[in-house]
């Protein structure tokens, strides 16, 4: 089987798709558009060791990974979180990668329309809800009042020792922003930051 992360040590001869570490695995791959293509299969030990070091290091709180690569380490620690928190999952989203940029795009376009799109309404859910949630694409976001408030406001919900927030970024000094909301959110992600 190509595309399920436990080839490597299936002790099954014929995989028919039907066992639980496949289904829930694929699952929350597919919720995350992680791809048997991404480049998060070929990372080396070392890296992989770090973002396993960050996810502990990051339980059950609020933890800020600056990065250059943003949205590859976001995907890498969202693949490692998946390999440690699938057992169990029963299909829930129990880890999820927002894409916080797409997510304040369906918002905006919310608006304008009748109601929130079913995109708009499982980032929400997932968001509140996963055991491990990573915000990612925070550099492509021009941080005014709303947007800073849109990220506040989530952080404040995911303040429970059962939930584990890791927002992955540039260095906080590179975001783009500005008034009193962004100042606090800067000020919070800078007291939030691990160096990895």
């Amino acid at each position: 089987m190509n595309d399920c992360i436990f080839s490597a040590h299936c002790t099954e001869p014929i995989c028919d798709r039907a066992c639980s570490r496949y289904v829930q695995t694929s699952y929350l791959l597919e919720r995350n558009g992680i791809k048997p293509s991404s480049l998060v299969f070929k990372r080396s030990a070392q890296n992989i060791e770090i973002c396993i070091d960050t996810l502990e290091e990051a339980k059950g709180k609020l933890k800020m990974v600056e990065a250059n690569q943003s949205s590859a380490k976001a995907e890498l620690l969202t693949y490692c979180a998946i390999c440690q928190n699938w057992q169990n999952s029963r299909l829930h989203c129990n880890v999820y990668n927002l894409k916080f940029s797409k997510f304040l795009e369906e918002t905006k376009r919310s608006w304008s329309s009748k109601g929130d799109s079913d995109d708009l309404e499982y980032m929400r859910i997932w968001a509140k809800s996963a055991s491990v949630l990573i915000i990612s694409n925070i550099d492509f976001v021009n941080f005014n009042d709303f947007e800073s408030q849109t990220l506040l406001n989530l952080l404040s919900e995911r303040q429970d020792p059962e939930l584990t927030t890791i927002v992955v970024g540039p260095k906080i000094n590179m975001l783009v922003g500005k008034g009193l909301f962004f100042s606090r959110l800067q000020q919070i992600l800078a007291e939030a930051v691990t160096r990895r």
